[in-house]
């Protein structure tokens, strides 16, 4: 048996469901969280919390992979070819993002963002992702390029 927050068919959703809601501010509050973090602890820990948000962040463009392929599924017309190429790509992105050196990890996570809000608010207005999504990403993927701008100008300073 799943427990469910939303009651209905999230396609249909004019307002971001609250489970949908509560769980992609989460995986975005973690960034504030550790820039916060970053301010507070002992120096010697920020070699490691950066690291954390590195894989963090490429961990969020896989996430974000997993959320489009998941809701393409919703399409009136039915997944699109474009729809796993998409998945496809936003991964191999999270993967570089956690794999590249610190400076060039920021740069990329905040241009794949920006990137990321773009098309999700292109296909939703397409109706090939949750209409829900025109209110969401806007807010949740703007605030995750504040974050990651903050996070990289932090790192900068420190080099």
């Amino acid at each position: 048996m799943t427990v469910r927050i939303h009651d209905g068919m999230e396609a249909d959703a004019r307002r971001t469901p609250l489970e949908g809601g509560l769980l992609g501010w989460a995986a975005i509050a973690m960034l504030g969280i550790c820039l916060i973090a970053l301010r507070i602890l002992p120096k010697t820990l920020t070699p490691y919390v950066r690291r954390f948000v590195q894989i963090w962040t490429g961990a969020l463009f896989c996430f974000f992979a997993g959320v489009h392929r998941g809701a393409s599924f919703y399409n009136p017309k039915g997944p699109q070819l474009s729809d796993p190429v998409i998945f496809l790509a936003m991964h191999f992105f999270g993967l570089g993002v956690a794999m590249s050196p610190p400076r060039l990890s920021g740069q990329l996570a905040m241009a794949g963002t920006l990137a990321t809000l773009a098309g999700d608010v292109h296909l939703a207005r397409q109706n090939r992702l949750p209409r829900f999504f025109i209110r969401l990403r806007p807010s949740q993927l703007l605030t995750a390029f504040v974050l990651i701008a903050l996070l990289a100008r932090t790192a900068e300073k420190e080099d």
